[in-house]
């Protein structure tokens, strides 16, 4: 018997909106069976769900990291700041550092999901803010969705937000301005 091909083709309009087909190289026909919810076949569902799969890694990579972008934005308009880029390793990684003393008061990186979560078998990549809060307060911030104790960093007075556009970007920027606040020089 010979295994079926399949051909994905997704469609991403200017507005967000994504959509497809999945056609079924051997007879070069729509594969419908995809569209029909009925259909309960084991080799239909193999078909749904690799197909869900693709959905989510292009919404993984390209509609959670929108809020990441705007957050960027958002920082070089409130403070002028640039990012810089330090780790060979992970080039896409972006540290804002105060311009007075160079010190850190965010990290820009996308990491697996599972990092954040402790489930490891979850590799969805996930956009991720580390910034600087008073110690006193990360305890009613984790006990929230969207936040978690530091990736890579110091978890006494670092914190990991999740950027997946559930929080508003004023909240998350508001944040932003404690977390520079904390690496001011002190007179």
């Amino acid at each position: 018997m010979k295994s079926a091909n399949f051909l994905a083709n997704i469609r991403i309009s200017s507005a967000g909106k994504v959509s497809g087909n999945v056609y079924d190289l051997d007879t070069g026909e729509e594969y419908l069976l995809l569209r029909v919810e009925s259909n309960t076949g084991s080799f239909s569902a193999v078909v749904k769900e690799e197909y869900r799969a693709i959905l989510q890694d292009i919404a993984g990579k390209c509609f959670v990291k929108a809020q990441a972008d705007r957050i960027k934005d958002g920082i070089k308009t409130r403070y002028g700041d640039e990012p810089d880029f330090p780790f060979k390793r992970f080039p896409d990684y972006a540290v804002f550092r105060n311009p007075q003393n160079r010190k850190w008061y965010g990290l820009l990186m996308a990491v697996p999901l599972g990092k954040l979560t402790g489930d490891e078998k979850d590799q969805q990549e996930a956009a991720v803010l580390n910034l600087k809060m008073a110690e006193k307060k990360l305890p009613a911030f984790l006990k929230k969705s969207d936040f978690f104790p530091a990736y890579h960093m110091n978890k006494q007075n670092w914190l990991s937000v999740l950027l997946n556009n559930d929080l508003p970007d004023e909240e998350v920027l508001a944040m932003l301005d404690e977390s520079r606040a904390f690496t001011e020089r002190k007179k």
